[in-house]
């Protein structure tokens, strides 16, 4: 379990450096860019009402603006926390409430309770306006395997990697190292994406998916890929950076979509996407 030293650890973005402890919260998923890919993706597939309400809710921003607010503060709400993963050790099969997430402090439970409060027509638009912000960040933090998964090792934290001749560790080179070594844009991303679920006949399968399936979706894959193709060196190959690739780009994809079904269903007039 991650628990306290997940949150003592701070592990720096792209490239960085090798992560020491410091009283600091986690890192970014993916970075600001992921998140803001995601939002984007979602955002695009919108109905106008729904994307109006969420802007209505943020005064005038998009959703693309806010996508990392969830990260900005948690210096000042520390208890948010384990908000942002769930702890579903690498050898388990299934996902369960009780031993991966203690009173729903988890990012299953907080994307549960922040989209209720989001739905919520009589809660003040200032508290409804807080918990869109969670969910759009939620919804990406879940889909980043290393945010689905532990294997004693504080997320990926503790496992110390070389890439492209610098240090860093497992879990930074998931949140963004990766990402930002393919050299593609945001828009290149969203594009390439967006291209993608214009071709995908899935899309139903993935929107209608329960929250609890993208959390094991991302534990399956730290299994079978993330630590499975580890090379024993450490060193991260260009072959293991570009077999990430794919997989990124349709966690991404599945962040986006499933957003987009999500904010319909709490503030869309239908209900649907």
């Amino acid at each position: 379990m991650r628990s306290f030293s997940r949150l003592t650890c701070i592990t720096l973005t792209a490239l960085g450096t090798v992560a020491v402890p410091a009283p600091e919260p986690a890192p970014l998923f993916w970075g600001a860019d992921g998140h803001r890919i995601v939002a984007q993706v979602a955002l695009d597939q919108l109905t106008p009402s729904t994307a109006s309400e969420t802007r209505r809710l943020l005064g005038g921003q998009n959703i693309t603006d806010v996508a990392s607010w969830a990260d900005d503060i948690r210096r000042q709400r520390l208890e948010t926390a384990p908000w942002h993963y769930v702890d579903i050790e690498l050898g388990d099969t299934s996902y369960v409430p009780a031993r991966d997430c203690k009173f729903d402090q988890c990012v299953i439970g907080a994307i549960a309770a922040q989209t209720a409060i989001l739905s919520d027509r009589s809660r003040p638009d200032s508290v409804r306006a807080e918990a869109l912000k969670y969910v759009v960040h939620f919804v990406g933090d879940v889909h980043q395997p290393l945010h689905g998964s532990d294997h004693a090792d504080q997320g990926g934290n503790a496992v110390h990697v070389t890439f492209q001749g610098r240090p860093t560790n497992l879990h930074s080179l998931w949140d963004s190292g990766l990402l930002l070594s393919y050299g593609e844009s945001d828009a290149d991303v969203v594009r390439d994406i967006e291209t993608e679920i214009s071709h995908r006949t899935d899309l139903a399968a993935i929107r209608g998916a329960a929250v609890t399936a993208w959390a094991m979706e991302s534990h399956d894959i730290a299994r079978d890929f993330v630590y499975h193709d580890l090379p024993p060196s450490l060193e991260i190959t260009p072959a293991y950076a570009e077999a990430a690739r794919p997989i990124i780009h349709e966690r991404l994809l599945r962040a986006g979509v499933r957003l987009a079904a999500t904010l319909e269903k709490a503030l869309g007039r239908t209900g649907s996407p």
